[in-house]
């Protein structure tokens, strides 16, 4: 992870994601601009955070890790996700784990400027309520999907979800093949049987595998698997 307060770094993330109209000048100036690389753990169950973060550019993976040591997907996450609103006001541990999908920017805010600046700002608070709304609702469509649909479905999810961007699948996309072991286990199964189902989505042309990555090649038909619940 990198950090700097790279101003004008900053005040473009801040201008393109409309942030401008949602946190106040001092806050802004305030602002920490910290970049990840793909995998990093932005943060951990357990960990305290000292404040907020808003995602402003790439992509964010969350899981939890279950008492039988599983671990279990919950939703990815697009600029402008909020990290650290569930636990802030009453500081609480980290909750579930948060990854960097690729290269990640990420503004940081202090707990202390954020209660003494925003606690009374009508547009953070509304910000922060459709963060949490939106939390709320994806963690019920995750258990619903973790809890009662077949692998097959639940891997269409997760194709869809890491891949799809904010129209459509207008480029193809693709999945390293050596990631499958850590989706298996996302998904709650083993890598041999996902990898069975990989094989059958080959047949029915939905996907290809090309030197050593999957190819989406069939969206309508992925799109009918996953039955519209995504883990976003």
């Amino acid at each position: 992870m990198q950090k700097n307060q790279d101003k004008e770094a900053i005040q473009r993330l801040v201008q393109a994601n409309g942030l401008h109209e949602i946190f106040g000048p001092d806050v802004i100036g305030a602002m920490e601009l910290r970049v990840y690389e793909d995998r990093e753990i932005i943060c951990a169950m357990g960990y305290q955070l000292d404040g907020l973060y808003v995602l402003a550019a790439g992509k964010l993976k969350i899981y939890t890790l279950l008492p039988n040591g599983k671990t279990m997907l919950l939703r990815f996450s697009r600029p402008s996700a909020m990290i650290g609103d569930v636990e802030w006001m009453a500081k609480h541990p980290v909750k579930n784990n948060v990854e960097a999908v690729g290269e990640c920017s990420l503004l940081f805010i202090s707990r202390e400027l954020i209660l003494e600046k925003e606690a009374e700002n009508a547009a953070f608070l509304w910000f922060m309520i459709q963060n949490l709304s939106h939390k709320l609702y994806t963690l019920g469509n995750a258990s619903a999907v973790n809890l009662l649909y077949p692998v097959e479905n639940r891997f269409a999810s997760y194709l869809l979800s890491l891949f799809a961007a904010e129209n459509s699948l207008q480029q193809t996309e693709e999945l390293r093949t050596s990631t499958l072991t850590e989706t298996a286990e996302m998904l709650g199964t083993s890598y041999r049987h996902l990898n069975r189902i990989i094989s059958r989505m080959i047949q029915d042309g939905v996907l290809q595998r090309q030197k050593g990555r999957l190819i989406i090649l069939n969206e309508e038909r992925l799109r009918e698997m996953a039955g519209n619940h995504l883990y976003v």
